[in-house]
């Protein structure tokens, strides 16, 4: 185990954890943080265009590097791996790491966010069942190739619109009537000639030997259909990323941490921040309020622990 017993430690490097490690140190913790992508899943985002104060669109991948950084300047330690484990005895939360290595520190904070979810259907494990447009798009350039997005929000339409400046053609797949995105994305859409929208379709299952060579879908006229396509996107929900956590902590039904109004989970110590936790908005504004108020209380917290002992 680390020699060194610290304030404050966070799972995850995404906007929530960053802004927590920021926090904290400014608050004077000693702070460790896990997580080995410096701004978690924001490299997913291509254009970040809703975040106050940034006149001119960034990405997710620039966001999240310099949130690293200002983390990191303030003093916060990053160990650069996932956390594996979380446990708590003798009065401690024992973070062990993918490498076996043990830390320990006083108080918590839960920032894991979200993993994609994937369809429960045949040969749901081939190769070019993709999450992120801008990560696996350029995989296609060049090969005119025909893809296929499954979704109906925001994140479909802006994998959507990714995918149509490089595939020949991008085949939209919603099982419900409409589509659930804002009216900008839906705008987005419209202007994409190469997008093809397949309302009511469901997809069966998956062809191919090895890697995908197409999908089977339903609709509610027709009987199953083959559409050959190249590479699939999903943008299905996503659930919340708590399998690290070997303690008792309330969640709500979808699996989400259940939180108080200062963010403390139902395990005293334990505060939860960001799209891990129970919320009615996904964004990384509201991530980064849920990191800077969870680095807050546990100060707190672990003040009053010290007054009362």
């Amino acid at each position: 185990m680390s020699e060194t017993t610290y304030d404050l430690m966070i799972l995850g490097s995404g906007p929530a954890g960053l802004t927590a490690a920021l926090y904290g140190q400014r608050l004077g913790l000693n702070v460790i943080v896990f997580g080995d992508i410096p701004g978690g899943s924001t490299y997913m985002i291509q254009h970040l265009a809703n975040f106050p104060g940034y006149l001119e669109e960034i990405s997710g991948t620039q966001f999240g590097t310099m949130a690293f950084q200002q983390a990191q300047r303030e003093g916060a330690f990053f160990t650069m791996t996932r956390l594996d484990r979380l446990r708590h005895e003798a009065g401690l939360f024992i973070g062990i790491d993918v490498d076996g290595q043990q830390y320990a520190a006083s108080c918590a904070v839960v920032a894991t966010g979200r993993l994609p979810k994937r369809l429960a259907v045949a040969n749901a494990n081939l190769v070019g069942v993709h999450f992120c447009s801008i990560c696996d798009g350029p995989l296609y350039r060049g090969k005119d190739a025909v893809l296929a997005v499954v979704g109906n929000d925001n994140t479909a339409a802006q994998h959507a619109v990714s995918l149509a400046r490089i595939a020949k053609k991008v085949l939209l797949i919603c099982r419900s009537e409409k589509l659930a995105m804002d009216a900008a994305h839906q705008n987005l859409i419209g202007k994409q000639k190469n997008i093809e929208q397949l309302l009511n379709t469901e997809i069966k299952g998956y062809r191919g030997s090895g890697v995908v060579e197409g999908v089977v879908v339903s609709t509610t006229a027709d009987t199953d259909r083959h559409l050959a396509v190249d590479g699939i996107f999903l943008a299905i929900g996503w659930r919340p990323n708590t399998k690290m956590l070997d303690l008792e902590v309330e969640k709500n039904g979808d699996g989400y941490l259940k939180a108080d109004q200062k963010l403390m989970t139902s395990f005293p110590g334990l505060f939860a921040a960001g799209d891990v936790r129970e919320t009615d908005m996904w964004q990384v504004l509201t991530a980064c309020a849920d990191g800077a108020r969870a680095a807050k209380y546990a100060a707190e917290f672990i003040e009053t622990s010290i007054s009362s002992s």
